[in-house]
């Protein structure tokens, strides 16, 4: 694992802690944000990939990730 840090709107993690808090002993549910997040993650990576790159994996990043602000933000 590694770690990164990210920037979300507060009442989007505040919705996120509540589903870990009222989920996490449930089935399907998840027992913490990392939890949650990965699940998350790679549903969208997996949707990406279904309908952008004909259901193959991106090919990997050989560079630096550019970071700070989007272009035009």
């Amino acid at each position: 694992m590694v770690s990164r840090t990210f920037r979300f709107q507060e009442d989007l993690i505040r919705r996120a802690e509540t589903a870990v808090l009222r989920t996490g002993g449930l089935e399907g549910g998840h027992v913490s944000m990392t939890a949650l997040l990965s699940t998350a993650l790679e549903r969208e990576l997996a949707r990406l990939e279904h309908e952008l790159n004909d259901g193959e994996p991106f090919p990997a990043n050989r560079g630096e990730f550019r970071r700070g602000r989007p272009i035009g933000s």
